[in-house]
């Protein structure tokens, strides 16, 4: 490395023999150079350069933003030496810590021009923060360290949850105006904001990747703006948990700028911190200053530099409406606005109606379903599943719960009174048409439901009310529709009806309200979690949603253990070899049904050789003292040969 013939050292405090290290590095280099006190220098700087070209000093990381402003005033070199243990010169500045590196760098002959951003005009190494930023803030200890050990790196993180939780609901947003390249006065609230010139390794850039960079001539700024505790928890989680991610998939709490200029104002004092020294002012200006420092810095400083202007502030809280909302007290739950409550309702009271679509489509999905039922083809049923209408007016019937809208609530159930009587009326009459009376697969996997089915029921009403929210997951609404199954069950109960039984019609009809109320409450939650209604509105609405949910979930909860009963029966049966008489016995196809507390197993009998009455009868002790309890066999004998 090539280096220069003559330099000023700044001589301040002893550093463990650094500065004469310097030194003796310059005389053995044959390098002219010249010594000159601290004070004296910081006093008159052009006096003490003179006709020097190159400043060399040792210092520390609160020291080089004073030495960077001197530089660039009078137009002079800058090589910096750093004392022990200086992390912000090592990270933000790539300086090496090795000593003999570091001097050799101070040295040398190449220059860079490097940027220096200035908040309200005081030079900032590192960052900007302003507000509430406990999870990305890198001056801690705990952040530091984190790296040392798997342990560390755990406590940090544990650390960093305890402390954002603690002070969870005393997050206050504050209004402020921002003023970007591109954006002038946008008002918002937010609660911190962060950016950053030099500190690209620390927690806040983890969050974008690789998007942001340094000596690019541009700011890189993220604006922290949740609109709910929610949306600050999201982001809390996804900051610590998940780390670095592109722009595209940033947390919706969190907007990004990269820009040479940024302004914030406020009516009120705003306190932030300059590389963690504390400031306070009603206005902020940062303002980059492109290459304003000839700088000794190593190449790889310079790895990760980017010169593309980024205005994402589409996240960002701007209507008044919604910023009068939170800087009051930031929600649970993010609120719709009234424009969205208009657009929804519009949709949600049109899909309440039985307009001609629906009767068509209810009945011809009915058919669909029927006929799939009886050949008991999955393809088919699924094809009915996707026709059928009957979603749309059951999260119509969840918003009217929720609101209190006692026209959609009324409208909703009688769509949903037709479309049940078009369906069971329609799977009735195919019942009468064909002249088969049996149970098949599909219609008897419809007959007892239980628990697991209302979980698909919830799971599948918060899907689809979602869908109907967000416009880039619509597209989704076909998949809620098939898992789901709204028209099957309605359809083997109109065939228990057409063939005047019970068991099937109470069953199917079991399996309905099922979904009917499971769908409707989680529906109804998820408009209140996306802010829809408040809280004191929906009580009502959800109180009977419960209540129902409570009713069905009797008879699905005994379902739920009398299958719970026959998995246990059926792992302790099937697959065991019984030895009797010197006969290898084993049991295939079993099918166990519940009788109080008798038990009934049908079962195909494998054996290499004949199996007698008497045969069964010890088969039968044998399982009654294993399962101890009374059993009934009906078994089919086969040989295998």
């Amino acid at each position: 490395m090539s280096q220069i013939s003559r330099a000023l050292l700044v001589v301040g405090q002893p550093d463990c023999g650094r500065i004469e290290a310097v030194k003796r590095y310059a005389s053995e280099q044959g390098i002219s150079l010249d010594a000159v006190d601290e004070s004296r220098f910081v006093q008159t700087p052009a006096e003490c350069l003179q006709d020097h070209e190159h400043l060399v000093v040792v210092i520390d990381d609160e020291q080089l933003a004073g030495y960077l402003d001197i530089a660039e005033r009078i137009g002079c070199s800058l090589g910096v030496v750093p004392r022990e243990k200086q992390l912000r010169l090592h990270e933000w500045f790539s300086l090496p810590r090795n000593v003999d590196q570091a001097i050799e760098l101070a040295f040398s002959e190449q220059t860079t021009q490097v940027d220096v951003l200035r908040c309200n005009g005081e030079t900032t190494l590192g960052l900007v923060m302003l507000g509430d930023t406990p999870f990305i803030d890198s001056r801690s200890k705990a952040f530091r360290n984190r790296d040392h050990s798997f342990i560390e790196h755990w406590l940090y993180r544990f650390a960093l949850v305890w402390l954002s939780l603690r002070n969870l609901f005393g997050i206050k947003p504050f209004p402020i105006r921002l003023t970007t390249t591109r954006e002038e006065g946008l008002n918002t609230a937010i609660t911190g904001l962060v950016a950053i010139e030099n500190d690209v390794r620390g927690p806040a850039a983890r969050l974008v990747n690789t998007s942001l960079s340094v000596q690019d001539g541009l700011i890189s700024t993220l604006v922290i703006a949740p609109k709910s505790v929610g949306e600050y928890l999201a982001f809390l989680f996804t900051s610590i948990f998940q780390g670095e991610r592109p722009l595209s998939k940033l947390p919706r709490a969190v907007s990004f700028i990269r820009c040479p200029e940024l302004c914030i104002e406020s009516k009120t004092s705003l306190a932030y911190f300059i590389d963690g020294q504390a400031r306070e002012a009603e206005r902020i200006e940062l303002k980059l200053h492109s290459k304003a420092v000839a700088m000794k810095v190593p190449e790889d400083y310079f790895g990760r530099a980017e010169g593309k202007e980024v205005h994402r502030t589409e996240q960002l809280p701007r209507k008044a409406e919604r910023l009068k909302m939170i800087e009051e007290h930031l929600p649970l739950f993010t609120h719709a606005l009234e424009d969205e409550f208009r657009d929804l309702f519009v949709i949600l009271r049109d899909m309440a109606r039985p307009h001609s679509t629906f009767l068509t489509l209810m009945v011809l999905s009915a058919i669909v379903a029927s006929l799939g039922l009886f050949l008991s083809s999955p393809a088919v049923i699924i094809g009915a599943m996707v026709l059928a209408p009957l979603m749309a007016p059951i999260i119509s019937l969840a918003m009217g719960l929720l609101r209190g809208e006692r026209g959609m609530l009324v409208q909703s159930l009688q769509t949903i009174a037709i479309g049940v009587a078009l369906a069971m009326g329609t799977s009735a009459l195919v019942a009468l048409m064909i002249p088969v009376e049996r149970i098949t697969p599909e219609i008897a996997g419809r007959l007892q439901p239980n628990l697991l089915d209302l979980g698909v029921a919830i799971a599948s009403g918060i899907a689809g009310a979602y869908a109907n929210v967000r416009e880039d997951v619509a597209k989704s609404v076909s998949g809620v529709a098939i898992a789901v199954a709204l028209v099957p069950p309605l359809c083997v109960s109109g065939i228990g009806l057409g063939w005047m039984d019970w068991y099937v019609i109470s069953g199917a009809m079991l399996l309905f309200l099922t979904n009917l109320v499971g769908i409707s409450l989680a529906a109804a939650l998820t408009f209140l979690f996306l802010g829809y209604a408040p809280l004191v509105r929906a009580k009502r609405g959800l109180t009977v949603s419960l209540m129902l949910l409570v009713l069905v979930s009797i008879p699905l909860t005994i379902s739920f253990v009398d299958m719970a009963r026959h998995w246990q029966i059926e792992k302790l049966v099937v697959g065991q070899t019984f030895i009797i008489q010197g006969k290898e016995i084993n049991l295939s196809n079993l099918q166990v049904n519940l009788k109080g507390k008798q038990v009934v197993l049908h079962a195909d009998v494998l054996s290499r050789s004949g199996v007698t009455y008497q045969d069964m009868s010890r088969l039968k002790a044998i399982l009654e003292r294993e399962l101890d309890r009374p059993i009934q066999l009906e078994l089919t004998p086969r040989i295998s040969l």
